[in-house]
């Protein structure tokens, strides 16, 4: 006699790549949703071979699920690695850009010399090119930067939409992004923040405002990233 059951769950269990007690875990909570799925089928007036045919039927195909239960693999490791690159060069750029936008403001508050003002000899050790030139590439090249991490970030969205599922970290934790975000926007401030005081100490401060123009977005990064990686740590451990 045939048992659309039983005959599912064996074929599910010769898909399974797991430990013995997931394996366990997997087939008995398929079969009690299969069970459970057919007895409703049946109140419905559905003979008992019809009912788990119907139930298996809408419990769906049993290689999705052997492939979910089969644990990380390199493949899947790579994959999240290039997900959560994306996605931080997004943020990445989208930073730069807004420290653009600090730079203009530092630019018509304080002048361009505060911010361009003897910057390539005291970055490239070179002749210092005008303030005007210095300081207009520190406002329209890192803008330039923001629009191009915008349109990283909005494509990433998009498809988070379209497959919610490939866009979710599966390998890696669910905090990586917002730990590594905190180490990179912590490590920039703390760098950004010294060649600030360098270029007071030894320039008078002239261009320093294109260094702290990015201590200050770098700053507003950790804190930011900083609080999510708390709130997923906590999260996780609740």
């Amino acid at each position: 006699m045939s048992e659309p059951i039983e005959d599912y769950l064996d074929g599910l269990y010769a898909q399974l790549r797991t430990d013995p007690r997931s394996a366990r875990r997997l087939l008995d909570e398929a079969a009690d949703h299969l069970h459970g799925a057919a007895a409703d089928f049946e109140e419905q007036g559905m003979s008992r071979l019809e009912a788990e045919r119907e139930a298996v039927l809408r419990f769906g195909a049993s290689e999705p699920i052997a492939r979910a239960d089969a644990g990380p693999t390199f493949a899947a490791l790579l994959f999240d690695t290039g997900k959560a690159v994306t996605l931080l060069g997004g943020i990445g750029l989208v930073a730069v850009g807004l420290s653009g936008v600090v730079a203009g403001a530092m630019t018509a508050l304080f002048g361009r010399q505060f911010v361009g003002g003897g910057l390539a000899r005291s970055v490239f050790g070179g002749p210092p090119a005008s303030v005007a030139e210095d300081a207009g590439d520190a406002v329209a090249l890192r803008v330039l930067a923001g629009v191009v991490g915008i349109v990283v970030l909005a494509v990433l969205w998009t498809a988070r939409r379209a497959r919610p599922d490939s866009m979710r970290l599966r390998v890696l934790p669910a905090a990586y992004v917002d730990l590594v975000a905190l180490v990179a926007f912590a490590s920039a401030t703390l760098l950004l923040a010294a060649a600030s005081i360098d270029q007071v100490v030894q320039h008078a401060g002239h261009g320093t405002g294109f260094f702290l123009s990015g201590a200050v977005v770098a700053l507003a990064g950790a804190v930011v990233y900083g609080l999510r990686a708390v709130r997923s740590v906590l999260h996780r451990t609740a």
